[in-house]
């Protein structure tokens, strides 16, 4: 059937379904007035606060490094250890949070160049126990090669790591956007025509397996996406196009289909926090 020739009754009846099947059952969890707290005990923090963690980002960086400052204060934890943005001339703090924007924004090898720079002489004598670089959403669109990407990254980070022994590198998936959800998007997707962006969260989702199954095993995946798109409960976040399933940002951690709200920061920013309370060395 071509879409020029499709019903009235069967395009309500498909508008219907499609309805139907958008609709899922709210997750008890999400109805909290606050985030679940991560798992992680007093020592396990109090080990934490004599580290150094240097974090490589952008947009979405900024919202989990507020989300960490959120969590700690529920923890009774503020002030446990500092959180600074690296500015060009001022002394670089010797433990804490240390972060900063990296290279430019659909731009991948600006961001690789750029964390290898900071490490080989922007953060001069500090030598942080434990850095991660997390790309943008922005840096995959439907054109991208994501196995020559995955493979540049992790080419990349080694490289870093053999220069810099005395750091522990931490691995991390790209983050996801929300599919398009709106009524022209569903109609589209029923007619089988394109719709903007799926193309490229599905590239996301194809980078982020292959990223899993590079590092999964180290014990060092800083897993963005699957925190973005897992509920408190731990049930994923799922949506079916193409006869397949894909990864999303749950769209109640978000305010615009991108970045992360005060209850996603704070999951996401808890996993990052569980995730380096077991990087004791």
């Amino acid at each position: 059937m071509t879409c020029g020739k499709a019903s009235i009754p069967g395009l309500l009846l498909g508008l219907i379904l499609l309805g139907l099947s958008a609709c899922s059952d709210q997750n008890s969890a999400m109805n909290r007035s606050e985030p679940p707290l991560p798992q992680v005990t007093d020592a396990q923090l109090d080990a934490l606060s004599g580290k150094t963690f240097y974090f490589a980002h952008q947009s979405v960086g900024y919202n989990i490094v507020d989300g960490i400052a959120r969590v700690l204060a529920r923890l009774g934890r503020p002030g446990l250890f500092s959180i600074r943005e690296l500015q060009p001339g001022q002394p670089v703090p010797e433990v804490g949070v240390l972060h900063s924007k990296v290279g430019n924004n659909g731009d991948p090898e600006s961001k690789l160049s750029e964390f290898q720079n900071y490490l080989d002489e922007r953060l001069g004598d500090a030598r942080p126990d434990m850095a991660m670089l997390k790309f943008c959403y922005l840096d995959i669109d439907k054109g991208t090669d994501v196995s020559a990407l995955a493979d540049e990254y992790d080419q990349s980070l080694k490289e870093v790591g053999r220069k810099h022994p005395e750091t522990l590198m931490i691995y991390s998936t790209i983050p996801l956007r929300v599919f398009n959800d709106s009524w022209k998007a569903r109609i589209k997707r029923w007619l089988d025509m394109d719709v903007w962006g799926d193309e490229a969260n599905i590239k996301r989702n194809e980078y982020n397996a292959l990223i899993r199954k590079k590092y999964a095993q180290t014990g060092r995946l800083a897993d963005v996406a699957a925190w973005e798109s897992t509920y408190p409960d731990g049930k994923p976040h799922r949506i079916k196009l193409f006869g397949k399933e894909y990864a999303e940002l749950i769209p109640e951690y978000s305010n615009d289909g991108k970045h992360l709200n005060d209850y996603g920061q704070q999951v996401v920013a808890g996993r990052l926090l569980e995730l380096l309370a077991t990087m004791g060395r």
